[in-house]
């Protein structure tokens, strides 16, 4: 969040210390109930859908419709749902962005177990056990690791067959390592 939609967002909570979508002052009881079944339908909502969920009957619809109406207009009810949509949205980026970071900080921590392990190797075998092959492979599989740990390429940038596909403006140098 950048400085101006924090100051946007402190006066916000100044000027309207609640949310939106909760009880207005003055808003009834019945006219709150009908807003909340009506921001509860999402994206697709519309007052006589919303009357539906309560009086599916057509003669109760068409009898109700004008006072939801009034209601939808005096409460800003449009408005209100837009802002619980968003706060809504809000809470499962956050939620998204928490999991995506605990899963990147597991495949840092694997990668670099990883690593470690195939260090204790290397020390240990003679370089001539090494085939060309190998070696290209165990590099490009430790290079495509660790960028992936770090967060600089996208398993969605894979080929079918699991190469890497460069992106414009992004370095690509495993290819180099061809033929080695």
């Amino acid at each position: 969040m950048t400085n101006i939609e924090k100051i946007i967002e402190e006066a916000r909570k100044e000027m309207m210390p609640f949310s939106s979508w909760e009880l207005l002052p003055k808003e009834s009881d019945e006219a709150f109930a009908a807003f909340r079944v009506y921001r509860d339908l999402g994206f697709e909502r519309n007052i006589k859908k919303a009357i539906e969920r309560i009086e599916p009957d057509n003669n109760t619809i068409s009898k109700c419709y004008g006072t939801w109406r009034n209601w939808a207009v005096k409460y800003r009810w449009r408005e209100r749902a837009a802002d619980f949509d968003r706060y809504n949205e809000q809470l499962k980026q956050n939620e998204f962005r928490k999991t995506v970071e605990a899963q990147g900080e597991k495949h840092r921590q694997v990668t670099g177990k990883m690593l470690d392990v195939v260090c204790k190797k290397l020390d240990t075998m003679n370089p001539d056990d090494l085939t060309q092959g190998t070696l290209t492979e165990w590099v490009q599989t430790a290079i495509k690791a660790e960028r992936e740990a770090a967060g600089l390429v996208q398993t969605s940038n894979l080929t079918p067959n699991g190469k890497q596909e460069a992106k414009q403006g992004e370095l690509n140098f495993v290819a180099d390592f061809q033929g080695l």
